[in-house]
């Protein structure tokens, strides 16, 4: 799991032009929290477009997905184990 830097949302907008250079500078995601509560996630575009490539390659990959008629959400757990990643051992997946 990539390393994370946790942010107040209240405290965000006035750095939020620091933690967003942060963020691209290092490649660490920031987890944005309010009231103690994880809320929102700022990621480098590298790892949102790769987040949605295994997101798409997982919902291929699911059994009878293929025409199916409903849809239903996997966790980014469940994607990560449909596609066989593990992101403990799998260190080269960020950009």
């Amino acid at each position: 799991m990539p390393n994370t830097n946790t942010r107040n949302l209240h405290e965000l907008s006035a750095d939020i032009t620091a933690v967003v250079r942060d963020v691209i500078a290092t490649g660490d995601d920031a987890v944005i929290t309010d009231d103690g509560t994880e809320v929102a996630v700022i990621m480098s575009m590298a790892d949102y477009d790769r987040l949605h490539l295994y997101a798409e390659l997982a919902d291929a990959a699911r059994p009878g997905y293929a025409g199916a008629t409903e849809f239903r959400a996997m966790s980014i757990s469940e994607m990560l184990d449909v596609l066989g990643v593990h992101p403990t051992v799998d260190r080269g997946l960020r950009g």
